[in-house]
């Protein structure tokens, strides 16, 4: 018991040493908290000292640097102050002296202004004087005349009462001496209309040689005939080409001689015009002549129709080849093109029969209104777009309305204006895009386009015979929807001339493959073929004839009829197209000299039987009858109009490329009686405008025109250098000098003059007063040694002027030995 009281005791003790232990140690740590915290807090106090020292040296530094500042600006004020006070003593200075000058000018003006008040008062003093001068002098003027008015009056009475009885008594007199007058004047007016026939027939037959005047190629009311020559004469063309012929001058003067001597040409012309140029009176009828053209036209018709069919069956095979490729377009407005090409197909299916409703119409043209804004930006994405989404079916639908129309009174179920907006936009789909332009051909959309052309022509131009042809043609022809289809079709031949595939071409690199070879090759000639069937076509049906009947309707100019111009420029640029395109298909030869010239499509057959269609005549009849009839005696400020030149150019293309087509077949048309004539003033005529108004397009045409005209073909030689001076030759020698210097120009100019006179001594004896013969030998040995600048090259004008690109036509028809021989004979001379 005892011990476990003192272990509870030693225990409590021990507790109480461990309680003493821990307060001694927490005593002493606070001790050495308490000391770090002094030592902290002077640490801290320290450096706000520091820090404080730091503020007032900034505080001090600044306080200097605003000091110096304050001073600075102070000193620039004063500155200004000076300155200000020095300029506006300055412009106080100025002002007074401008007052002071003020003051001297009010008091000049003043002054002036009294002596000038003076001069004026003086003046009017003056003129008053004067007018009350001349009051008085009137007044005396006006009493003597009034007395010299009643003296003259008194003397007439006097005098009329005398010749009244002077000319009563005279009158008998009078009576008597006016009838014998009057018989007189009948037995002078008898002789006189006896001589006045004899002028008229003069007149009417192309006048005297010497004038050269050009003559009308109007139709006579009634014809003539030679009955010497026993050849029928339509017109004064014919008449004053005929007479002025070599074959009828030497049969006049074979059947009639004076006094053994040979007759003059004058003599010969007046004898003609006296003897043998007589009117006939009844023209023969020949019944079996319809009869055959009528079986003739129906075997044209079946031919056509079998071209067709076979047309149709090759447009099947490339539809159903199309539909298997993948024909993409990237054009921006795709989905839109083909939502329009939708509604147009949906307004169609609408109206079933019968005349459009005013809505529908105006839905149909704000439709197309539409396309044509999008199209007309001529992108190629946009054309082939609509093209792929229908739109040219779409169109074919719109115009088939036209068909059922066989007369020229029948009401069109859609508007006329609505179809010129649908042939319109079929234009802009094939403007420059080769590849909708291909389309048309391949898918044989080509053929109603031009089924369509013939059927307008048909309801417009009549079947007439080549003694009436083009005098009944109806003259709505040249309006609207004719005119669009005639730009159409050859818009769509000018990019297929352009974009022609050559499956003879030779590959350009080594690259391609064989294969390729033969596609290229096998798609030149599917283009042929069908451009063959087609141009085949369009001459069975009697496209020719009615175009020809068209352009024989014109007989006067276009200048005011803007219509009739667009219809005959693109009607020349249809036939263009066709010639061209007719020649780069059926392989003609470049050589004037190869006769070897088949046409199996009978284009050049139409166009040499109704005379290059009649634009030749169209062409005569709008140069002679508007505001020019003489180029030579025209003064330089009269020029045809642009409508003409236009209508110029297009048919001068139209001649070179059927001359490139069949250069004998050409020669021999305009060569003939009367056109030959119609040429020459022509030529003279455009020759004579270019010389006075710069048109280098119309020129070229017109030099090339010459020189196929007159290439190898003698009578022809004779033809340019015949007439008034100065003649068609020597207007081409009288060119300006660029023709003679400039290279471009002159592969334009030279081979036309070597042309005109090779082999013909008289043209080369004028050529020469003009030029050195040494300048075209030399042109001929250059283009001899260099004969591949010219080669393989045919007839394609690029819608610009001929001549403007590296080839030459002309130059490339002769072969190396002609050239030589040409060298020769222009160097003969200037070697003696």
């Amino acid at each position: 018991m005892i011990i476990c009281h003192t272990q509870e005791k030693d225990v409590r003790k021990w507790k109480e040493e461990l309680l003493d232990q821990r307060r001694r140690m927490m005593e002493e740590k606070l001790l050495h908290a308490e000391f770090k915290r002094e030592v902290q807090l002077q640490a801290i106090v320290k450096k706000a000292q520091e820090e404080e020292a730091k503020v007032n040296e900034i505080a001090f530094i600044n306080t200097l640097e605003a000091q110096n500042k304050r001073h600075d600006v102070l000193s620039k004020l004063k500155e200004y102050e000076q300155r200000l006070n020095e300029l506006q003593e300055e412009r106080q200075r100025r002002q007074e002296e401008k007052q002071a000058r003020d003051e001297a000018v009010q008091e000049r003006k003043r002054a002036l202004e009294a002596e000038r008040q003076a001069r004026v008062e003086e003046l009017l003093m003056k003129r008053k004087e004067q007018e009350a001068r001349i009051e008085q002098q009137r007044q005396e003027k006006e009493k003597a005349r009034e007395d010299a008015a009643r003296e003259r009056a008194r003397d007439r009475e006097e005098r009329l009462a005398a010749l009244t009885a002077a000319q009563q008594e005279a009158m008998e007199e009078l009576q008597k001496k006016i009838q014998l007058k009057h018989d007189e004047s009948i037995r002078r007016h008898m002789e006189q209309i006896e001589q006045r026939k004899e002028k008229a027939a003069e007149l009417s037959s192309g006048r005297h040689a010497n004038t050269d005047y050009a003559p009308k190629l109007t139709p006579y009311e009634r014809k003539k005939q030679c009955s010497l020559c026993n050849v029928l004469i339509s017109s004064e063309v014919y008449l004053f080409s005929h007479i002025k012929g070599k074959k009828h001058q030497q049969a006049v003067r074979e059947n009639s001689s004076i006094q053994g001597r040979e007759l003059s040409d004058e003599e010969v012309e007046h004898l003609s015009l006296k003897k043998y140029i007589v009117d006939v009176v009844v023209e023969s009828t020949a019944p079996p002549e319809p009869l055959k053209d009528g079986e003739e036209r129906q075997k044209n018709k079946k031919k056509a129709k079998k071209i067709k069919a076979r047309m149709n069956s090759r447009a099947k095979e490339y539809e159903s080849l199309m539909e298997t490729k993948n024909s993409g377009s990237e054009s921006p407005y795709k989905a839109k093109l083909q939502r329009l090409a939708k509604d147009l197909l949906k307004q169609l299916q609408v109206q079933d029969s019968g005349s459009w409703a005013n809505n529908k119409v105006s839905a149909l043209d704000r439709t197309l209104g539409e396309i044509a804004r999008i199209l007309e930006k001529e992108n190629v994405a946009d054309q082939i777009a609509f093209q792929v989404a229908g739109g040219l079916t779409a169109l074919e639908h719109i115009l088939q309305v036209v068909v059922p129309a066989t007369n020229v009174n029948t009401v069109s179920r859609i508007p006329p204006k609505s179809l010129c907006n649908a042939i319109n936009v079929y234009n802009l789909t094939c403007k420059n895009c080769s590849e909708n332009c291909t389309d048309v051909l391949f898918s044989n959309k080509i053929t109603f386009l031009m089924d369509l052309l013939i059927h307008q022509l048909m309801v417009y131009v009549p079947d007439e015979n080549n003694a009436i042809l083009g005098r009944n043609t109806n003259k709505q022809v040249f309006e609207g929807l004719t005119t669009g289809l005639l730009k159409v079709t050859a818009v769509v031949f000018g990019c297929l001339i352009a974009n022609r595939p050559d499956g003879n071409s030779r590959p350009a690199t080594p690259k391609i493959s064989t294969q390729e070879m033969k596609n290229k090759s096998s798609q030149g000639d599917a283009f042929n073929s069908r451009v063959q069937d087609l141009i085949s076509y369009v001459v069975n049906m009697g496209l020719i004839d009615k175009l020809c009947g068209c352009f024989l309707s014109v007989q006067g100019p276009v200048d005011e009829n803007p219509k009739m111009a667009t219809f005959l420029q693109h009607a020349a640029g249809l036939l263009h197209g066709i010639c061209t395109l007719c020649f780069a298909v059926t392989g003609r030869s470049y050589s004037i000299f190869d006769n070897n010239r088949q046409d199996p499509t009978g284009l050049t057959a139409a166009l040499q039987a109704t005379d290059l269609a009649g634009v030749l005549h169209m062409l005569y009849c709008v140069l002679f009858h508007g505001t020019i009839s003489d180029p030579s005696t025209t003064s330089p400020k009269e020029s045809y109009t642009q409508n003409t030149i236009q209508v110029a150019i297009q048919s001068l293309r139209f001649f070179n490329s059927f001359a490139a087509l069949d250069l004998p077949a050409f020669q021999s048309i305009v060569g003939a009686e009367g056109l030959s004539l119609a040429f020459r003033h022509m030529a003279s005529s455009l020759l004579g405008h270019c010389s006075q108004v710069s048109c280098e397009s119309l020129l070229h045409e017109v030099i090339v025109c010459v020189g196929y005209f007159t290439v190898n073909h003698p009578d022809n030689q004779v033809i340019v250098q015949s007439g008034r001076h100065p003649t068609v030759l020597q207007k081409l020698c009288q060119l300006p000098f660029q023709y003679f210097s400039d290279p471009r120009l002159i592969k334009v100019l030279f081979p036309s003059l070597i042309a005109a006179c090779y082999n013909n001594l008289q043209n080369k004896i004028i050529l020469e007063q003009e030029m050195s013969c040494v300048l075209l030998a030399t042109f001929i040995q250059d283009f001899a040694q260099a004969p591949g600048q010219a080669d393989n090259q045919c007839y394609q004008p690029k819608g610009k002027c001929l001549g403007s690109e590296d080839y030459l036509e002309l130059a490339n028809r002769f072969p190396q030995q002609a050239w030589e021989e040409a060298r020769q004979f222009f160097l003969k001379k200037e070697k003696k």
